[in-house]
């Protein structure tokens, strides 16, 4: 039985936890909420949740009778993203975010793009 209020626990997080990790935390007040955090991947206790993480289960793979459509707008993975900061010898720290990466890429590009434009005019002829 848990008793309320009471926190629960996900990894990784803004907080420093044990040894290599890092974890978050939120009050839940009743059963209701606790359920619901469970079942949204929060664990009961900080060492559940560390486990989980250090430790994942099995991917689980689903059997697709048709093929999987590929959304055509569908936004970069970070392979994707890493693959074309080598093709544009972008350095990449590994603890940017997809978002800082994505962002980076553009802002390297629009910089090629710019030194594009801004070939020297040949001066006329006298």
């Amino acid at each position: 039985m848990t008793d309320f209020p009471t926190i629960v626990y996900r990894c990784p997080g803004d907080r420093w936890g044990p040894p290599h990790t890092t974890y978050q935390s939120i009050g839940v007040t009743d059963q209701k909420a606790f359920d619901k955090a469970l079942a949204d991947g929060w664990f009961a206790t900080l060492v559940e949740a560390v486990d989980a993480y250090l430790k994942p289960a099995p991917a689980r793979v689903a059997l697709v009778s048709e093929p999987v459509a590929v959304e055509e707008n569908a936004p970069p993975t970070r392979d994707e993203m890493l693959v074309k900061a080598a093709e544009i010898n972008l350095t990449v720290d590994k603890r940017w975010s997809d978002k800082t990466l994505a962002n980076k890429i553009i802002e390297a590009l629009e910089a090629q793009e710019a030194e594009l434009l801004t070939v020297p005019e040949e001066a006329p002829p006298q």
